[in-house]
């Protein structure tokens, strides 16, 4: 476990951007900006000139994209109470909701599934791990590199509530969805005259949570890289990396009899969705990060999506939550 560890986040830790410009350069530029007004003096030196904030111990600055506000912080506190409301309610679903097999389910099982019941458990083992490894390779990745080894800690924090939002969001979309659809486990099947262990959440098929969570983490290291790393070259491979091992936990999943393949389906878009696009929609830009150069943040830009409304749902026999998105 921490050779694996430590390999991911060795990986995953491409320089991240320092400002472009020079400080010379940088003086140079706001003094041109300033002498064409009415008696405009010339600036002090920069190291004479006190932090706005918005820079980094070293002169670089720290967050180029929209900072998170009251209603992030609001809305990551309402999407994990939900969660834990939907989980302490409704979380073991005592009935099947969806029990129907179908052909390419059972030939994906069928191929992959492992004979041995020591086999299943050690995939399922394997895929906790993997898991967890997951979920804290961003937090750790941006505490670490952000954080420890550029001084830039008003990044760090950005950065860690995007992460914290996202992971969020999917343990709420995980909670509600298998708490309503409510399929039978693979393994519901092969049961002592059909009745499972309540540990084992035997009606929680759909999504596959592991799977949820394993491409959110791969996917907020992709994006967080995509627009901060200074390093193109480390940022794929540590891209690559993260996305292959989410995919290795959702095969985990199938082998260990936990999860169809369509649940593991399911768990993926989930993923992405919360890796990919949400960080997008509220904080990066949707531009091509290849369109400036590797590294400079982007000024003053915000994301799509101007005011988020969460708002918790109680609903006949479920809990869900209501979003609300200005634009």
């Amino acid at each position: 476990m921490p050779v694996i560890i430590c390999l991911f986040l060795g990986t995953a830790a491409p320089v991240y951007a320092q400002e472009p410009a020079t400080d010379k350069a940088r003086q140079v530029m706001a003094t041109a900006d300033l002498s064409t007004a009415p008696g405009a003096q010339e600036l002090p030196p920069l190291e004479n000139r006190k932090s706005t904030g918005r820079e980094s111990s070293r002169g670089g600055t720290e967050w180029g994209w929209r900072r998170a506000s009251v209603t992030d912080y609001a809305g990551s506190a309402v999407a994990l109470a939900g969660t834990l409301y939907s989980e302490s309610v409704y979380g073991n679903p005592k009935s099947t909701g969806w029990s129907a097999h179908n052909g390419f389910d059972e030939s994906i099982r069928g191929a992959l599934r492992l004979k041995s019941a020591s086999g299943r458990d050690a995939a399922d083992t394997a895929s906790d791990v993997l898991m967890g490894v997951m979920i804290a390779a961003p937090v750790l990745d941006s505490f670490a590199i952000l954080g420890v080894r550029e001084g830039r800690w008003d990044a760090a924090w950005q950065t860690e509530m995007i992460n914290l939002e996202s992971l969020t969001f999917t343990g709420l979309a995980c909670s509600v969805m298998g708490t309503t659809v409510k399929r039978a486990r693979p393994f519901v099947r092969n049961c002592p005259n059909g009745t499972c262990s309540d540990e084992e959440a035997p009606n929680r098929s759909m999504p596959s949570g592991h799977e949820a969570f394993a491409f959110t983490g791969a996917g907020l290291l992709c994006t967080n890289h995509a627009y901060q790393s200074a390093d193109p070259e480390g940022q794929r491979a540590a891209c690559a990396l993260s996305l292959g091992l989410a995919t290795t936990t959702g095969i985990l999943r199938i082998m260990a009899d936990r999860h169809y393949a369509t649940d593991v389906a399911a768990g993926t878009l989930i993923g992405l969705f919360s890796g990919f696009v949400l960080p997008r929609l509220l904080h990066y830009s949707w531009l091509d990060p290849a369109g400036q150069e590797p590294g400079t943040p982007r000024q003053g830009e915000a994301g799509l999506v101007k005011q988020v409304i969460v708002a918790p749902q109680v609903l006949s026999g479920g809990a869900g939550v209501k979003c609300d998105l200005k634009f």
